[in-house]
């Protein structure tokens, strides 16, 4: 059993590894945010990729945090100073202050951008530090950007509001892939296909591949011993 309790730490690759992402996370959302358009349509594929790479650095450091302890979920409270002190009252302007609606690709952006990918953060953070795993924990990260990635936030929008569902979907994230817009039907078997996806992620033994896998049997054992 560790020190006060808390659990074994990843090996040394992995203990320099998370702060080499996070900082590397921080910077490439530094540029995404002053560089990149705040807005839905997506003009080049680079900007979707640097979007993506600041995400995938952010989930990295998060999964391979080496401090994995019960005594550090004081750590959760910073998404929610966060998103109550920043994200929220600004998502909520949109609504109440801007009827105008002049502001709307600033609200995508706040809405899609930042509210769902910091949910996904705050989830796999909170599965780390209460003992998951750095595999699991990548995970949950990546099961919940491709469940946005693929379509169904845009079928279910049609269905859960009271619109006429159109001809046509135009998600920039899937036209990026079709090359134009896609019929209703068409999205539903679009985000069908990402079920194969998501199987596969979460069948990897990603664990095994960083030699991590040993920190859930040792919590099992420490949890029986407190």
């Amino acid at each position: 059993m560790t020190a006060r309790g808390d659990f074994p730490r990843p090996n040394a690759v992995a203990r320099h590894l998370w702060w080499i992402a996070l900082a590397t996370g921080a910077a490439a959302f530094v540029f995404v945010w002053l560089g990149t358009p705040h807005g839905r349509p997506i003009g080049a594929a680079w900007e979707l990729l640097a979007k993506l790479f600041a995400f995938a650095c952010l989930c990295c450091a998060i999964a391979f945090f080496p401090w994995t302890s019960r005594r550090l979920y004081w750590l959760l409270y910073v998404p929610f100073i966060f998103f109550t002190g920043y994200l929220l009252p600004r998502v909520s302007y949109f609504y109440y202050g801007d009827v105008t609606r002049s502001q709307g690709d600033s609200f995508y952006t706040h809405l899609y951008l930042l509210l769902y990918p910091g949910i996904v953060l705050t989830v796999a953070a909170a599965y780390r530090l209460g003992g998951g795993t750095p595999g699991r924990c990548l995970k949950v990260a990546l099961t919940g950007i491709v469940i946005v990635f693929s379509g169904f936030l845009d079928i279910m929008w049609q269905l859960v509001n009271p619109v006429q569902i159109p001809k046509t979907i135009e998600a920039p994230h899937i036209v990026i892939f079709t090359g134009h817009p896609i019929s209703f039907g068409a999205t539903i078997v679009f985000a069908l296909a990402h079920l194969p996806i998501l199987v596969a992620i979460n069948l990897l033994p990603l664990d095994r591949w960083f030699g991590t896998h040993h920190e859930e049997a040792t919590l099992a054992g420490d949890s029986q011993r407190t």
